[in-house]
């Protein structure tokens, strides 16, 4: 990806097998060490097929793109509800372009974006870290969920949470930024 250009849009129906295959094996990559093996390959699996179903639901706004996004309760706060890289595109700055896109397009409407995280998952607590979040504080149980069968397992979980209105006057009028270096 060296030199290359990152394309980022906005999800379309014919991306569901895509987006359930970066989530399938985020999940394998992330949480190896985090749930049972033989729950974690069959609930990654219901994703492979499950986005099928599941996207054309989150293509009606407020959600914004693959890292999907939707208000919360609190006023001026946006959730990011799901947010996945394919294992083979982690180091790129793929998912660094694709988080300052989807909370530049949140900024428009919101002030705050929130999300939950495994507390185990240090990968992905250190990229939410390098990208402006901090932590709050707070902590519950976060479900994984196999979508085939709808059993659940339960893992400790942190929030995190970031000012989105310093991208106001930062965010670039193109989608193709450059890929980020470092």
């Amino acid at each position: 990806m060296n030199g290359a250009r990152i394309r980022v849009r906005l999800a379309m129906g014919s991306d569901a097998d895509a987006i359930g295959d970066a989530h399938a094996e985020s999940w394998l990559a992330a949480y190896g060490e985090i749930f049972e093996p033989e729950f974690l390959v069959a609930a990654a699996e219901s994703r492979r097929t499950g986005w099928r179903s599941a996207v054309p639901h989150l293509l009606v706004p407020p959600n914004v793109a693959f890292g999907h996004a939707a208000p919360t309760e609190e006023p001026g706060t946006v959730e990011i509800c799901g947010f996945y890289a394919h294992p083979a595109a982690w180091g790129s700055g793929i998912a660094t372009v694709l988080m300052t896109e989807l909370l530049v397009d949140a900024g428009d409407s919101f002030d705050h974006a929130m999300l939950w995280t495994f507390r185990d998952a240090g990968r992905a607590r250190r990229f939410y870290e390098k990208v402006g979040y901090a932590l709050t504080g707070r902590e519950r149980a976060e479900e994984l969920t196999n979508w085939s069968t709808g059993t659940t397992v339960a893992r400790p979980a942190v929030q995190y949470r970031t000012d989105i209105t310093r991208l106001r006057s930062g965010s670039s009028s193109t989608r193709t930024p450059p890929v980020p270096q470092g």
